[in-house]
């Protein structure tokens, strides 16, 4: 009889030994387990298999060495409250708002003590009908609200967001989560996700009612930056006074910000200066003015001549406060209803951010993507430049 097949893997010095054993016709693997030597079947008979399943086990062993956390007790409570307090403050109040709400869905569906290695299919699952048929609501009263597969995903992509950052994040050199358990599972996707698209008639009707609605000019502005910027309405509503450059103060905003101020030679209505601290990427811009957005920002200002560090649409609810995106869409949702129009389902403010793309498909993305602050090109592909039927002729007769 030959000898015994038998072969260790180690990892940072977490060694993992599969071996033949006497009377067994599947392969086993021995390790030492918080002092004890431990012995498992690896549930094959392939030796190419058993290796790499005492890798598997040497890694998650070492892992668990090296973090000095043992994430078969790490619970889903544990990380959202690490999350929340190392993470938390660098949050916007709507996407603070956001990632709360979500947290109370998860801890809803699995509790606070799910142990998070454990999450797996079964959970997406299990999470993903109860979301679709409204059973989860997080203590808000009212109807249950069903929602699409679509918000789904959002709420996966979210958590899967800070499982990663739990994995970078380190305590006393340690790492908080040895993996991302939603690697290996798969959640709903929108198959037919609503992207509705605003057209110029309808911002043409909507702005012959808007100053029935605010007789300040602020819905005016917020939705005129809105058609001629591209810009989303938490930024719109965000901007301060001293964000609206002069053409003769651009340069000096530029060299001020770091970036090329020759870049002024090509800002003759001015420009806005898009804060990173209101962006949703967190990214700084300063972007060129249209004549139209110049035109509609200078009319805005000689009725509020608004100036220096204070909100440039503020709010009613007292001084320095800036306009909340939630009370501007109201709004804006009143003007359309005067306007006699109706509302576009699946969007509010976003169906002008695609209008825009969507105009200047003949242009270079890079620099759409650089005038309109999207942080590459693969989003506005995807999701904001939309195919226009007379396009689709000219394709369709390849001409």
């Amino acid at each position: 009889m030959g000898r015994k097949w038998r072969t260790t893997i180690e990892v940072a010095g977490q060694a993992v030994t599969a071996y033949e054993r006497e009377g067994s016709a599947a392969l086993w693997y021995s390790a030492t387990v918080d002092g004890k030597r431990v012995g498992r079947s690896l549930k094959t008979t392939d030796r190419d298999t058993a290796t790499r399943r005492a890798q598997v086990i040497a890694r998650r062993l070492a892992e668990v060495e090296l973090t000095g956390l043992d994430a078969r007790r790490l619970t889903l409570g544990t990380v959202f409250r690490a999350y929340f307090r190392i993470k938390g403050p660098d949050l916007s109040p709507r996407w603070r708002q956001l990632a709360e709400a979500r947290r109370a869905f998860y801890l809803e569906a699995w509790g606070e003590d799910q142990v998070v290695v454990d999450i797996s299919q079964t959970h997406v699952d299990t999470y993903s009908k109860a979301r679709r048929t409204g059973r989860i609501h997080s203590g808000v009263p009212g109807k249950p609200q069903k929602v699409r597969d679509g918000t789904i995903a959002g709420d996966f992509r979210w958590l899967s967001s800070v499982f990663n950052w739990a994995r970078r994040h380190k305590e006393g050199g340690r790492r908080l989560l040895p993996e991302n358990p939603l690697h290996d599972t798969s959640w709903p996707k929108e198959a037919n996700p609503r992207r509705p698209v605003a057209s110029h008639q309808r911002f043409v009707a909507t702005m012959a009612h808007v100053d029935a609605v605010d007789d300040r000019g602020r819905l005016r502005g917020i939705l005129a930056l809105a058609r001629f910027t591209g810009r989303r309405e938490g930024a719109i509503c965000a901007l301060r006074a001293s964000d609206v450059l002069r053409a003769d103060q651009v340069r000096a905003a530029l060299a001020g910000s770091g970036m090329d101020e020759r870049l002024a030679d090509h800002m003759p209505h001015g420009a806005v200066r898009w804060s990173d601290q209101s962006d949703k990427m967190g990214l700084l811009f300063i972007s060129p003015l249209s004549e139209p957005a110049r035109e509609e920002l200078d009319r805005y200002l000689r009725a509020e001549p608004w100036v220096g560090d204070v909100p440039l649409f503020p709010s009613d609810e007292g001084p320095g406060a800036p306009m909340r995106t939630d009370v501007a869409a109201r709004w804006l949702l009143k003007a359309e209803q005067a306007a006699g129009l109706p509302k576009l389902k699946g969007g509010l403010w976003h169906p002008y951010r695609r209008l825009w793309a969507s105009e200047r498909k003949h242009l270079p993305d890079v620099d759409i993507a650089a005038a309109g602050g999207w942080k590459g090109t693969r989003a506005l592909q995807l999701s904001y430049q939309t195919a226009d039927p007379a396009t689709v002729l000219r394709v369709v007769e390849n001409r």
